[in-house]
């Protein structure tokens, strides 16, 4: 979506140095980063070492690059060791002990506790051979309070002083080590401090002496190259910079990040930096580096990569982030197009200009990825024939799609996975309708995607949620299918068990993000689906003869759910009481909601159904069909006592989507959603949101009653009532009709004198205005 792209690489807020990475963090709700649109295109395919740059409209980096800083700097150390020491305890050296645990190393060992001697890297330091590293490292660590920022929001407060002092020792400790990779690493210090003491122009000076020569792809080479081209971009520099920038780019995948966001703060163009490169194969990189900034659909940034070095492997993170953007953009707005799909924002949204500028756009995508086929040069040319089948499949072209899909021979895990995929989608939008045949291929997908998925959700994260896991791609596709193309395909057919049962296992696969969660089982089940419906569920799911792909949707029906309850409650949403007994009885009293206050007036819009004075008995659902069906009896008398009418008519409101005792009908009431001229169409709906036959009995107990003070508190509440089924499409109509209720000028000119009324005059700001009003005229 375009409006959430601004705050994709807003690097202006990031220092420009090496190390210096500053994450942000929002307030506030916000959706999952990772997952807020229908994807089925797996952008860690071919895409290691480059998956901060994978699509996402939501955060500035998707993920940390592989290796991390911290991974390839350990695994640096173990080449150093010869593999003498095991990788675990060099990470634990190096990032979790004390300076003084460093310091009693680099000293010989003395005073050490056994964790620390029990550590092979500390014994590996300890060996007489070794002691240059091991006072190396206390050096390093003594250096990094004094250039490492603390605190990311503020400018960094630089101790000189200790600067220069750190310089001179670590000047000296560099003449004095013979070890080359000590030497090596005491350089990069030296430059670091160099560069932190804003002696800009030494620090390059140091690196051209220091360094000459030595790319020879070590890490601490390239942090300290990114630490020259930080001091040419302060000495004015900033092509050089950018160019030298990009090197490092390519070279140190850990260090991608950092050197992305220092590229893009040069504030160079391509072009510029172009005329530093020495062949197309760098010039690629720096276009890399230049599209992964663009946040919107990029078909030429595709192109002028491909043209500069086809072997890029760039060009498979830049096709998947096209792919992504377009699934962003296109296709999940046009899967919201589908009523059964809650939460998508719909192609209805956009104007018709829109829609043709974003189905071109995948048109675009698609004769790009196929040219560039035809021309032979990719390095994973099956993974691209699958993205162009895809993308088939987004535009509805089944016949090209499976045109595309059988020329793939791969052998390459992932990429036959992704074929699978979309396999599985171009096999269901190939046939008008679901049927056994279908269901039985569908069975073996499912079994399929069952093998893909992590044992557990991983850990720290709430069902997944903001999780860039590539194992959790799996779990997201699974219910991508489920809720987003099969559950929409059989609502079609008019098959609700099925789509029940598709909506069970898509809610056990714990992944229901914000766009999911209002079309969950449990809530069609609950709120939504009618009596016949629901006994049809029942007699399904009771029935001992299913179909293997029946029998396997039916082992997720949801257990929290009790169905004679739940066909009890549809009976009560269309006030058939006495159905909703006999069904309330078949169910364990522990399913059954509890209500207390379910027959007490409700004079504002406001209070919960607990337990209060006077209203402390618990009433089940049960025994309020039995009370309700003793009402609809003595109303079949032909003297009714004006209370029958009233405690009829005050369950019923409370009933409402305004009432205390809401829950009897629904498992969730949103705050957003009100009564609309739309209501009528439904018979649940008309009642729960617009009040009319509750209003109605009022009326009836008024004209039963004979009791002025009973009297106006009927009328009070019937235009309570009223009220309700006012749309508030237009706020100043609905503002007018709320103070000029139809039952007001009967309490004031009836009933103005009454307890009652003087009761309830302070209470009712629209009381209150219409008084003011009458009194103007």
């Amino acid at each position: 979506m375009n409006y959430k792209k601004f705050i994709i690489f807003s690097i202006s807020f990031c220092l420009v140095f090496f190390g210096n990475v500053i994450y942000t963090l929002s307030c506030g709700p916000i959706p999952d980063p990772y997952d807020y649109y229908v994807s089925f295109y797996n952008p860690h395919t071919k895409g290691t070492g480059y998956e901060p740059f994978y699509y996402t409209a939501l955060t500035n980096f998707y993920d940390d690059p592989t290796p991390s800083e911290e991974t390839a700097n350990v695994i640096d150390w173990q080449q150093y060791t010869g593999r003498e020491v095991n990788e675990k305890d060099i990470r634990e050296f190096i990032y979790t002990y004390t300076p003084g645990q460093f310091s009693a190393v680099a000293n010989g060992g003395k005073a050490l506790p056994d964790s620390v001697m029990q550590n092979t890297f500390t014994q590996f330091l300890l060996q007489e051979g070794h002691r240059d590293a091991a006072r190396y490292l206390l050096f390093a660590k003594s250096c990094e309070p004094a250039v490492l920022n603390v605190d990311p929001w503020s400018a960094p407060d630089r101790n000189i002083p200790l600067l220069e002092n750190l310089y001179q020792e670590g000047e000296q400790l560099y003449v004095k080590t013979k070890d080359k990779h000590i030497r090596d690493r005491y350089a990069f210090q030296l430059i670091r401090l160099r560069h932190y003491s804003k002696q800009y122009q030494e620090a390059v000076a140091s690196f051209d002496k220091l360094f000459a020569g030595k790319a020879n792809g070590v890490l601490v080479y390239y942090k300290a190259l990114a630490l020259k081209a930080g001091a040419l971009f302060h000495l004015g520099d900033s092509v050089q910079s950018a160019y030298l920038f990009s090197r490092v780019f390519e070279k140190a995948p850990s260090l991608r990040i950092s050197c992305f966001i220092s590229l893009n703060w040069t504030n160079t163009k391509p072009e510029q930096v172009y005329s530093l490169c020495q062949d197309s194969h760098e010039k690629a990189v720096v276009a890399t580096v230049f599209n992964f900034a663009n946040p919107e659909p990029n078909v030429e940034g595709l192109r002028q990569v491909y043209a500069l070095d086809p072997a890029s492997p760039a060009l498979n993170v830049l096709l998947g982030r096209e792919i992504n953007k377009l699934e962003d953009d296109y296709f999940s707005p046009y899967l919201g197009n589908s009523e059964a799909i809650g939460g998508i924002v719909s192609m209805h949204d956009y104007t018709p200009e829109e829609k043709n500028k974003m189905s071109a756009a995948v048109g675009a995508l698609q004769s790009t990825v196929d040219s560039i086929l035809r021309e032979g040069r990719l390095q994973d040319p099956d993974l691209w024939r699958v993205a162009s089948a895809y993308l088939s499949y987004i535009r509805k072209d089944y016949p090209g799609a499976t045109t595309r899909l059988l020329a793939v021979k791969t052998t390459d895990p992932a990429i036959k996975d992704q074929w699978e995929i979309i396999h599985l989608l171009v096999d269901i939008n190939q046939q008008k309708d679901i049927d056994s045949v279908l269901e039985t291929r569908l069975l073996k997908a499912f079994e399929w995607l069952d093998s893909k998925l992590p044992a557990s959700p991983p850990v720290n994260t709430e069902y997944g949620w903001g999780n860039p896991d590539k194992s959790f791609f799996f779990r997201k596709t699974y219910r991508n299918l489920l809720f987003a193309v099969l559950a929409p395909r059989y609502h079609r057919q008019g098959d609700l068990i099925k789509e029940v049962l598709i909506r069970g296992r898509c809610d056990s696969l714990n992944s229901n993000d914000y766009f999911v969660s209002g079309e969950t089982a449990i809530s069609q089940i609950g709120d939504d689906m009618k009596p016949p419906e629901l006994i049809q569920l029942h007699d399904f799911l009771r029935q001992p003869v299913k179909t293997p792909y029946e029998a396997y949707l039916a082992g997720f029906f949801p257990k929290s759910i009790n169905l004679e309850q739940v066909i009890g409650r549809s009976y009560l949403r269309v006030y058939d009481f006495s159905h909703a007994r006999n069904w309330f009885k078949r169910a364990p009293v522990s399913t059954l909601a509890v209500s207390y206050q379910v027959f007490r007036e409700q004079l504002q819009d406001f209070g919960e159904d607990t337990a209060a004075q006077y209203y402390n008995q618990p009433i089940t659902e049960l025994a309020f069909c039995d009370r309700m069906l003793e009402l609809q009896e003595q109303m079949k008398r032909a003297m009714v006592a004006p209370k029958v009418y009233y405690d009829y008519a005050t369950a019923l409101f409370s009933l409402s989507y305004y009432g205390r005792t809401w829950f009897f009908m629904k498992d969730y009431r949103p705050s957003t959603k009100w009564y609309t001229p739309q209501c009528d169409r439904d018979a649940f709906e008309k009642q729960y949101f617009g009040c009319y036959e509750a209003e109605s009995y009022y009326l009836k107990a008024a004209q039963a009653s004979t009791d002025k003070e009973f009297k106006a508190r009927c009328a009070f509440m019937a235009s309570r009532c009223s009220q309700k089924h006012t749309a508030p499409d237009d706020p100043n109509k609905y503002i007018s009709a709320l103070v000029h209720n139809r039952y007001f000028p009967l309490l004031t000119d009836n009933y103005g004198q009454t307890k009652f009324y003087q009761q309830v005059y302070p209470q009712c700001s629209y009381l209150r205005d219409y008084i003011k009003s009458t009194r103007k005229q």
